[in-house]
């Protein structure tokens, strides 16, 4: 038996493994950074270094194995549809300018008569002193980096693309006003107690990536296609830029197959000086899907008007995610103190309200780099206290008695069919992206409109205008209407949030969405029409649907069967991998912590009917509820968690 199929049988009962659906991919991409002969094991100071040895045998199993590699112009013409791609392509990059590329692959390259992208950092090949590379007390020598001859060399030999790695941003800067850097090439530079404007981060932007255009051009005589983005840190508006300066091609760092309709390139981070197992692993479309395990944790938590004990909150929240070794962390963006889950006040600086703290950049930040999770901002759709004045003009309007009066259902929201609405709301979004930097969105459970609302006048309009036919609000509840204005107010939430989202992205970059759904739409039909919300067109449009999986809520009798039922109606309807389930680990009818040993079985039986995906709301890391050396068991993605305690 082979060690792939062993693997393959061995993920089939480990828990914490769920196994990816075999997409069609049209090519997979591979980013190497330094190539030296010396390495001794596995690992060494510089992660990214792979020996030279390895190189050979990688690129002899992509020979034997029977991969083709191409190179950026055939991906080029591809896309243009002149050609196409041959089955089972490869795309080799390396970054960063090393003189090691030409003395160790190269040669490699001719040999084997494989093709590849080489990204140069044009700062670090003209500098004439030493090159500050990672922290400001790593310095590499001028002589480490190629010459300007030596790239006019393989790039004649028509093997090697030479692609930008920027000019000077290859490099961290001060990103908020608790010194966190993060890369030059997205963040908003905090500089004299205040931010970057956009107008000047463009500015900056465009300067350094012209820049390096130019010097490319200027020394090797052809303008580089490809923009490869420092730390695979990338934004849509840098990626304008790109191309508004000549730039055709995107690359950044991400795992995973790409398809030729895709912006940018997605490429598999090379490090530690992998084997070829390693190798074989990442090119196989079946491989395995990492599971999704989330944590909501309340920034409300973690702020405290005293900066030292804010910071030993941030300490405990830190070593905890990272000892539970989880997947996600969904943090409030928000400040909701009185839990009524309206947005009050706000983490990051914003134009519309109270700034409780800027905080939330921080947070997420260490919650990447120090615990290694992807960190989902959980924020309001439409749930923002703006004042009474602009609620009375521009709230979600329900019937009420015969008449149409601003809503008091859950939340008190403003309607996404107000103009005046929608532009707060996505400059609130706006304020967010550009003072973080997030992997993706979590849009709460306030984005509803029960089967009273909406009837503001502007909403009345927006219906009309596609095609509902009534004299009067009251005329949407009877039977002929309900059901085309249930469908069109679902659709108004979800394209609304999907705007939300692109913002996002302008900012971030790829941004993942997910989207918070009540229990009762998913197990009684009727109910999309109480909620607006529909299971299917969620798993549609989001990447992942938060299904409210919280039994004490929807105070069943008995929890275990509610959560069976839940999960076989998910089970039967849509894709489970698209889906997370959320457990509540309070008992808000008596304010009480739902008990440890109940919260791991209810994750176990999501295990055993093949549910991967799922987390708990919320999480107090302050008092360790739940217990961490208890929970682990359930969220950790280790297969056998250690046993862990932080709160002696």
């Amino acid at each position: 038996m082979t060690i792939k199929k062993l693997l393959f049988i061995v993920t089939l009962w480990l828990p914490g493994v769920s196994l990816a659906s075999k997409e069609p991919v049209d090519f997979f991409a591979f980013c190497y950074h330094d190539v030296q002969s010396g390495i001794k094991g596995d690992l060494l100071k510089d992660r990214g270094a792979v020996s030279t040895e390895h190189l050979v045998q990688h690129f002899e199993w992509l020979k034997d194995n029977g991969y083709n590699v191409v190179s950026l112009d055939e991906i080029i013409a591809a896309k243009q549809g002149d050609k196409k791609l041959p089955e089972k392509a490869v795309y080799l990059t390396f970054d960063d300018g090393y003189v090691s590329f030409y003395t160790q692959i190269y040669p490699l390259l001719k040999l084997y008569d494989y093709p590849a992208t080489y990204a140069l950092v044009t700062d670090w090949i003209e500098s004439e002193k030493p090159v500050k590379y990672g922290s400001e007390s790593e310095l590499k020598d001028p002589s480490e980096f190629l010459t300007w001859a030596q790239v006019r060399e393989m790039q004649q030999s028509g093997l090697v693309e030479i692609a930008s790695h920027t000019h000077n941003l290859h490099r961290g800067v001060i990103a908020n006003p608790q010194g966190n850097t993060q890369p030059a090439a997205t963040a908003m530079i905090y500089a004299e107690d205040q931010y970057e404007t956009e107008s000047a981060y463009k500015a900056r932007i465009r300067a350094d990536l012209k820049q390096s255009f130019d010097l490319i051009k200027d020394n090797t005589g052809i303008a580089p296609k490809a923009i490869v983005w420092p730390y695979g840190s990338h934004s849509g508006l840098a990626w304008e830029i790109a191309k508004e300066i000549g730039f055709s091609e995107s690359l950044i760092l991400e795992k995973g197959q790409n398809n030729l309709g895709s912006d940018h390139i997605r490429r598999h981070l090379v490090s530690d000086n992998p084997t070829t197992l390693d190798i074989e692993l990442a090119l196989e479309p079946y491989a395995y899907k990492r599971p999704h395990r989330a944590v909501h944790v309340d920034l409300d938590y973690v702020y405290d008007s005293n900066p030292e004990q804010q910071n030993k909150n941030l300490s405990l929240l830190l070593e905890r995610i990272k000892a539970m070794n989880i997947s996600h962390v969904y943090l409030q963006a928000f400040a909701d103190e009185d839990g009524d889950g309206n947005a009050s006040a706000l983490y990051f600086p914003n134009r519309h309200l109270p700034v409780k703290a800027d905080l939330f950049n921080r947070v997420a930040w260490q919650l990447k780099t120090r615990s290694n999770v992807e960190v989902f901002a959980w924020m309001p759709v439409m749930a923002f206290d703006l004042g009474d004045d602009f609620y009375s003009k521009h709230a979600v309007y329900e019937l009420k008695n015969g008449a149409a009066v601003p809503s008091t259902n859950n939340y008190k929201r403003i309607s996404i069919f107000s103009n005046e609405s929608r532009q707060v709301i996505k400059d609130i979004y706006t304020d967010l992206a550009r003072h973080s930097y997030v992997k993706g969105v979590l849009f709460h459970d306030d984005a509803l409109l029960t089967d009273f609302e909406d009837v503001s006048p502007k909403a009345l309009e927006y219906y009309r205008e596609r095609g509902l036919r009534f004299s009067k609000p009251q005329d949407l509840r009877n039977e002929k209407n309900i059901t085309q204005w249930t469908e069109i107010k679902t659709q108004a939430i979800i394209d609304f949030t999907l705007e939300l989202a692109l913002i996002m992205e302008r900012y971030n970059g790829i941004t993942k969405t997910a989207r918070n759904i009540y229990a009762k739409p998913v197990t009684d039909p009727v109910a999309k029409q109480w909620f607006a919300q529909d299971l299917k067109l969620f798993t549609q449009h989001y990447d992942y649907t938060a299904i409210m999986a919280m039994p004490y809520m929807e105070n069943a009798n008995n929890p275990k069967r509610w959560l069976k039922n839940l999960i076989q109606i998910v089970d039967d309807k849509v894709d489970k991998n698209k889906t997370v389930l959320e457990l509540q680990a309070i008992d808000w009818r008596n304010k009480k912590r739902v008990p440890d040993d109940i919260l791991l079985k209810q994750m176990e039986l999501f295990m055993t009917h093949g549910f991967s995906n799922y987390g708990y709301y919320p999480d107090d890391f302050i008092n360790n509820q739940p217990k961490l050396e208890k929970i682990i068991k359930g969220m950790s993605l280790n297969s056998f968690p250690k046993e862990v305690k932080l709160y002696e």
